[in-house]
């Protein structure tokens, strides 16, 4: 018995030891909501986020952030404006989600997201002004608050941290938004491809299309979400990740 036990402590530990340092950087990784009022411009050439903010950290990650997203897009076909980046578009409050590097403060992974109903509408109905769909896009069956949109993803994606747990950065990504916004539906604008991977990556994971709008000069797939139904799916994909760490250790050994 006492062996027994001796022989779950060692392994217990050894495992310890093993994710402590092969996955090191898994444990500085962080997740952290900001909410923000609409943005102060200060004179013509500069914009201030999160001017109320007075915690430097939070003010830190605001600003790279911002260099993210730039960086994100910048190579992108998407025509985008300064509104893109600074988010002089929000007419309300609204909320950034930022993966980051806690030791380091690099963000890895982020996006935006607002409640501001006449806000989603604007951007639902595209450059043209309407929807590119004969599906229609109604909200008004949902109360203010209840449902959101989330726009603005950007991944640090020649980051060596990204690259290598870029899976468990997205569910950190996911399973924030759904913790804070568990009782709300959720709205996307997927990028329309050649082979539609992204849309069918949605899908799988709970979403509906709704409509398809032409957003910044690109065909986008409007899709949602009701997040109480994607708990399951949270709950699989990081069981799917634990599964994949233990079966790494299983063939170190």
């Amino acid at each position: 018995m006492v062996f027994c036990l001796l022989a779950i402590l060692i392994i217990a530990l050894s495992f310890y030891v093993y994710i402590k340092y092969k996955y090191n950087y898994i444990f500085s990784i962080k997740v952290k909501t900001i909410k923000l009022q609409p943005p102060v411009i200060s004179d013509v050439n500069s914009t201030i986020r999160g001017v109320k903010i007075k915690d430097k950290t939070l003010h830190d990650l605001i600003t790279c952030e911002a260099f993210l997203r730039r960086s994100a897009y910048k190579n992108t076909s998407i025509k985008t404006d300064e509104s893109f980046f600074n988010d002089t578009d929000m007419t309300s409050d609204y909320y950034l989600v930022i993966v980051y590097h806690k030791k380091s403060n690099i963000p890895l992974l982020s996006a935006r997201y607002y409640f501001d109903k006449r806000l989603i509408y604007k951007y639902l109905k595209g450059d043209y002004g309407q929807p590119d769909s004969e599906k229609s896009i109604d909200l008004k069956q949902y109360q203010n608050g209840e449902v959101f949109l989330a726009d603005r993803l950007s991944g640090n994606i020649t980051n060596y941290i990204y690259t290598k747990h870029r899976n468990y950065i997205f569910s950190l990504f996911y399973s924030e938004v759904l913790n804070r916004n568990q009782n709300c539906h959720l709205i996307l604008m997927a990028r329309s491809e050649q082979q539609e991977k992204l849309l069918t990556k949605y899908l799988r994971i709970g979403f509906n299309i709704i409509g398809s709008t032409m957003h910044y000069g690109k065909k986008h797939w409007v899709v949602i979400c009701d997040l109480n139904k994607s708990y399951s799916f949270r709950k699989k994909s990081m069981i799917s990740y634990v599964n994949l760490l233990l079966n790494r250790f299983r063939f170190k050994l």
